[in-house]
Order: C-alpha cells, then sequence, then structure tokens
C-alpha cells in the first residue's frame, strides 16, 4: 500500500513509524533521504625534520704561564766574569728559586794552586752573596796563610766556592739533581783557574768530590782524585769553630795537601 503526503504526517502524529520504502529496481535511480558525507581524509603530520646540532667551538687553549726552567745550563766558553753573572741568575734547578743570592766564591782570578771547596752556603751567606765571612772565614785565611796559600789581594793562589751556589732550605743536604746542575759550575772554574789541588772542607764536599758514602774520618788522611785533580779532605771552618780540638787534625790535613804538590 502506498501513502501520500497527507497520510503520513497523520501517522507520524500518531507515533507510527511507517516501513521504509523498498529499494528501487536496477535501472532506476534511488533516491537517498540524506546525502553521505564525503569521507574525511586526515593528511598525515609531516615528519619531524632532524636538525643536527652543529658542533660547538673548540675553545682557543688557554696560555699558561711557563713553568720555571731546571734544564741543565751550559757554562762552556764562559770567561770568570761572565760565569760569576751566569750563576747568579741561574736557574737550574729547584734551588734557583727560592734562594736570595748566589754564592760564586772568591780568591784567585787568574791560575790557583788550590780550589777550596766547602759545603753549600749557610743562611749568612745567602744573604750576603759573600762566602765565609766573619769568623768562620777569619780562620780559613789563617789556615790557608799557615799552608802557604791566601786568597785575597793580588797574590792571591787559592780559590774558595761552595760546592752548590745557592743554600738548600733549613740547611739540608743538597739532593743529587741539585748538585749535578751545579757541577758544571765548578768543572768550568777548574777550566779556568787550573788549580794543581783541590781541599775538600766538610762532609758534603768530601763526600761529592770523593765520590764516597764514609764518614769524614775514613776520607781524611789520604789522597783521592776528582776530574784528574788529587784531593785532600779536612774538616769544615764552622766546625773547627765549634770543636777547637781537631784543629791538630786539620793541620795535618793542611800538611798532606802540601807534601802531595811536592811530590814528583
Amino acid at each position: 500500500m502506498s501513502w501520500d503526503d497527507r497520510q503520513r504526517a497523520m501517522l507520524a502524529e500518531m507515533g507510527y513509524r511507517l516501513p521504509v520504502a523498498p529499494l528501487a529496481p536496477a535501472g532506476h535511480e534511488a533516491v537517498a533521504e540524506e546525502d553521505e558525507p564525503e569521507p574525511i581524509v586526515v593528511a598525515a603530520p609531516p615528519a619531524p625534520v632532524m636538525r643536527v646540532a652543529a658542533p660547538a667551538p673548540v675553545p682557543a687553549p688557554v696560555p699558561h704561564a711557563a713553568a720555571p726552567s731546571h734544564a741543565p745550563v751550559s757554562f762552556a766558553g764562559l770567561d770568570l766574569p761572565a760565569l760569576r753573572e751566569a750563576v747568579a741568575a741561574c736557574q737550574g734547578c729547584g734551588l734557583g728559586a727560592q734562594r736570595r743570592h748566589a754564592v760564586f766564591g772568591s780568591g784567585a782570578l787568574q791560575q790557583a794552586q788550590w780550589l777550596v771547596v766547602t759545603d753549600p752556603p749557610d743562611e749568612a751567606e745567602d744573604a750576603s752573596g759573600e762566602h765565609l765571612g766573619a769568623d768562620a772565614g777569619r780562620l780559613l785565611d789563617r789556615m790557608l796563610q799557615a799552608a802557604g796559600q791566601r786568597r785575597a789581594g793580588d797574590e792571591a793562589t787559592a780559590f774558595v766556592t761552595p760546592l752548590v751556589k745557592c743554600r738548600p732550605p733549613r740547611g739540608r743536604a743538597p739532593q743529587p739533581g741539585e748538585l749535578d746542575a751545579c757541577e758544571g759550575v765548578l768543572a768550568r772554574q777548574v777550566e779556568l783557574l787550573q788549580p794543581r789541588l783541590v781541599l775538600a772542607m766538610g762532609l758534603q764536599a768530601a763526600r761529592r768530590l770523593t765520590g764516597s758514602t764514609e764518614p769524614l774520618g775514613r776520607l781524611r788522611g789520604r789522597v783521592h782524585q776528582w776530574r784528574g785533580l788529587p784531593v785532600v779532605v779536612t774538616f769544615a771552618p764552622g766546625y773547627l769553630l765549634r770543636s777547637g780540638a781537631d784543629k791538630a787534625g786539620a793541620w795535618d790535613d793542611l800538611r798532606l795537601a802540601q807534601l802531595t804538590l811536592q811530590t814528583p
């Protein structure tokens, strides 16, 4: 049964739902009650762009203050005044950074008969730069004079110098590297002064020049060799001021030095 529009409206008001009209047969155009919406195509979000950060710039190296050089210093070819200046400016070991004055030594300015090598400078010598002043220096001068030598004046025949030219901290013994750094100075002093004999005064000077670790008492009384030169060992002047009983033994050492030079 077909219903017209007016009948459909009346039935709808009564709550009656009419059946859905059958589909039109093939070849007839179907009338749709409502157009279907076109499917919404959601576009995929764009792929994220990978951004590679540029490498951070490498900062330029910051220059550091140069560390004090402890490289070996060459003293070859220097005359005595130039050698003295080189020692005053020397930084060949750690002692150069903490000293007040380097102690070069004093005595004959040309050829010397005796090269007197003493223990390292003490506090007073570090402060003044002068070697063996005051009472110890006066005693040394009397000892040299008794042996026919002198370290002052135009006719000086001896040159007196410390084993190392700078005072070690708190008066400790010099370390091997410090001894090695200063041996070049001592070797150049020997080349310039051409002494005939070396007098080692004090335990540290005696051990370095003899190459022995024996006590001073065992090193005395015999002739050693260092760089082709005879070496005689005796007490340090400062020690003799404190121990006058050993002055007689020191005189024996000086006599041994005299006899060594007289022996053909």
